[in-house]
């Protein structure tokens, strides 16, 4: 059979994501740092590697001394942990196996040590406490943690030959936040959405080593764990095309990756074949350092459609459909003028839209675009209805939703439109009720009506309650318990429909969350939020800006309203992305490829295409991208 084997990475792609991957590394806090300069600590091109060079358990040390060495040392990852486990007693260091989960710590001033000593001094206790930033589970998902999470673990000490060692020890890592950054690297596995129409990013980290070259440890690690499925979090909202129990083989050659897949593919029929091959394709070209791939089922080489000289980019007609953008084209930005509707195209020639929209006899408080760019929906003055009309000539305003508080409304990469409602009044009238209730009963001598009588349902419902609209019709209620006691003031849907985006008030604080959007025979399930953008406060609005990033506009402790760039891996820290001069910013409109929208408090919209400067561009509100 002839080989047909697909390049991907560009050189310009190359070098830009060798200089992000290599903008992870800093130094660490438990030992010396050696920074590579090529061979294999390179990553891809022009990359570099921190090398945490380990010091070992020091003569004579303490117990405190000796569990901080430890910490430190962790870091090092060469040999299963040979470094660490030089603070071990023989018995442990033989024994200890670590369970694959990481426990992530701001700094090592933050952890506290007690120690307890035995009454004859040979043996200790030592508990460690510190706050927790963080868990990376043995997927690789980095989860932040709550607030006012802790790790609180105990370490066994014995001496040894006079010295202290460890005895008995947690079978979870624990690293510093400059451990991560220098001993881990932020990728994605790439999934189909619902209906296999485009590719969701599933964030991962992956610990590297510098004892092999890292496009072959990263290759091997990317394509063995995007085979086996995706993470818990993401599983129930994506579909694979590798069967469940499928296992692959991996191996890298000068650039060359092939993957031979065990026989449970063998009877995948072509659609399926293509689909495993988009996923490696997307997941594979993260390393610029790959530039073929080979995909073997059942000992046959299965043919990917493209010429052996293709330079594989996300414009390459082949896989630009699964695009994980959800976005095909260049979409318009749309805003509002004097109660029309405008667009305005990336070259800022402006139109008013056809129908009741660009007409303005319905004013809206806020409104979206659906991603074709066939539909508008908004909420009507006063937020007490969500109207829908199409953006042809004689489109009419239709209500969809009525009698309610509605707050925010976004359009999924399925036609669907989701609509937050704050029920709050909702919840304090029927709680007044009830408190009437328990008063009548008393004054007849009944006894106070007890939890079991209360409405289960109530809680859930209260606070913030979620409508999807299949094809901005037909409303249904998303069942999502977790908002039981929040307001939701911005609703975002990603544009491959797998995750909506929220960001929530309680009192005076904000936070975004972001959840899995999961179908089944029940309905539809809001579930599993986790927090982004920590880092940020007063955050007052948000927009998608790819698959994997966010764009959200808050402040960083005192600093001015800015426009910030958060990724969806949970980890990083957000980046600014600038704010306007002289004026507030109101809102925020971003889309993949597209430049950064803002509205502002003396009702201009404003842009960016470097992040830096920003520069008006036309009178109006609102501005928002489809979606």
């Amino acid at each position: 059979m002839t080989r047909s084997s697909l390049r991907i990475g560009a050189a310009a792609s190359a070098a830009c994501l060798a200089a992000t991957l290599s903008a992870c590394a800093s130094v660490p806090t438990g030992g010396p740092v050696v920074q590579g300069a090529g061979g294999s600590n390179d990553v891809g091109q022009g990359g570099s590697y921190a090398r945490l060079i380990p010091a070992g358990p020091q003569p004579g040390v303490g117990e405190t001394g000796l569990i901080r060495g430890f910490l430190g040392d962790m870091g090092s990852f060469e040999e299963d942990y040979e470094a660490a486990r030089l603070y071990m007693t023989d018995e442990e260091r033989a024994s200890w196996s670590p369970d694959g989960t990481v426990l992530v710590y701001g700094e090592m001033d933050s952890v506290g040590l007690d120690v307890r000593r035995s009454e004859d001094g040979e043996r200790a206790e030592v508990r460690m406490r510190t706050p927790l930033a963080a868990t990376i589970d043995p997927s690789g998902q980095y989860v932040p943690a709550g607030q006012g999470e802790i790790i609180d673990v105990t370490f066994e000490l014995a001496r040894v030959g006079g010295e202290w060692r460890i005895s008995e020890l947690p079978e979870e890592i624990m690293l510093s936040r400059r451990d991560v950054d220098r001993a881990f690297r932020p990728l994605n596995l790439y999934y189909f959405n619902r209906d296999m129409s485009t590719l969701v990013p599933d964030p991962i980290f992956l610990p590297v080593q510098p004892t092999s070259e890292l496009p072959d440890q990263l290759s091997r690690m990317l394509a063995t764990m995007l085979v086996s499925g995706p993470t818990d979090w993401l599983e129930p909202a994506v579909r694979s095309s590798f069967p469940g129990d499928a296992t692959a083989d991996v191996s890298y050659d000068s650039g060359l990756v092939t993957v031979e897949l065990s026989s449970e593919a063998d009877g995948a029929d072509p659609e399926e074949r293509l689909g495993m091959v988009a996923q490696l394709v997307w997941t594979l070209k993260q390393l610029p350092d790959v530039r073929q791939l080979t995909l073997n089922i059942g000992g046959d080489e299965v043919r990917i459609p493209a010429s052996e000289d293709e330079n594989l980019q996300t414009d390459s007609g082949t896989w630009s459909s699964v695009n994980p953008s959800g976005v095909t084209g260049n979409p318009r930005a749309y805003f509002m003028r004097d109660g029309q509707l405008w667009s305005l195209d990336g070259r800022q020639q402006e139109a008013r839209s056809q129908g009741a929209p660009g007409i303005g006899d319905t004013p809206l408080e806020q409104h979206a675009v659906s991603l074709d760019e066939d539909k508008v929906a908004g909420v009507g003055v006063g937020d007490n209805e969500v109207v829908v009309a199409e953006l042809t000539e004689g489109g009419a305003y239709t209500t969809v939703l009525s009698g309610g508080e509605y707050t925010s409304l976004s359009w999924d990469g399925y036609g669907n439109l989701w609509v937050a409602e704050d029920i709050s009044a909702e919840k304090e009238a029927a709680e007044e009720d009830e408190d009437e209730d328990v008063e009548d009963d008393t004054e007849r001598g009944d006894p106070p009506a007890g939890s079991s009588d209360a409405d289960p349902e109530q809680d859930d419902a209260a606070g913030t309650r979620l409508w999807l609209l299949r094809g901005g019709t037909d409303p249904i209620e998303v069942t999502a318990p977790e908002l039981s006691d929040r307001t939701v003031t911005r609703l975002r849907a990603s544009r491959d429909g797998t995750r909506v985006a929220l960001l929530t008030e309680d009192g005076e604080n904000s936070q975004v969350l972001v959840g899995r959007v999961v179908y089944d025979d029940a309905g539809v399930l809001l579930q599993a939020f986790l927090p982004l953008a920590t880092d940020l406060n007063d955050v007052s609005d948000l927009a998608w800006r790819g698959a994997d990033q966010l764009a959200v506009l808050g402040q960083k402790e005192r600093a001015a309203v800015q426009a910030h760039l958060v990724p969806l891996d949970g980890s990083t820290q957000s980046t600014s992305a600038g704010a306007t001069t002289g004026v507030d910013m109101k809102s925020i409109a971003a889309a993949p490829g597209q430049p950064l929208l803002a509205g502002t408090e003396d009702d201009y919209v404003s842009m960016t295409n470097d992040r830096l400067m920003w520069e008006r561009v036309t009178d109006g509100t609102n501005p928002v991208y489809p979606g």
